[in-house]
């Protein structure tokens, strides 16, 4: 079993998850996070002045996409995330892959791959 993290841009969410959705990934949680990548964040201003020199490590607005799948949809579903959000700019997002020893269903106790089923 594993856990997926997904880092994406807040304007791919709903089409991320409706092709997740569309290819059985029904099972998802998400929520708003700020972050950052390794590279610097330049912003400018939309009346076109460049903003404070601080704004260069500011955080930047992203969606947290977390899914428990089987070990065997990993690939599909990395597939299916890079499908809808690669644009070969910087701030695409990132993807996490975490084995997960066990889970439990807790309303009928079922645990294990069952837990997801």
């Amino acid at each position: 079993m594993k856990q997926v993290y997904i880092i994406l841009r807040p304007n791919r969410y709903y089409e991320t998850k409706d092709a997740l959705i569309e290819n059985n990934f029904f099972s998802l949680s998400s929520k708003d996070v700020l972050g950052r990548g390794k590279s610097s964040v330049d912003y400018v201003a939309k009346n076109g002045s460049e903003l404070p020199q601080y704004s260069k490590h500011s955080f930047v607005a992203k969606k947290l996409i977390e899914i428990f799948c089987r070990d065997e949809d990993v690939e599909k579903l990395i597939n299916i995330v890079k499908r809808v959000n690669q644009t070969g700019n910087s701030g695409d997002g990132k993807i996490f892959v975490i084995n997960v020893e066990d889970g439990t269903r807790i309303r009928t106790g079922e645990s294990g791959i069952n837990s997801l089923m």
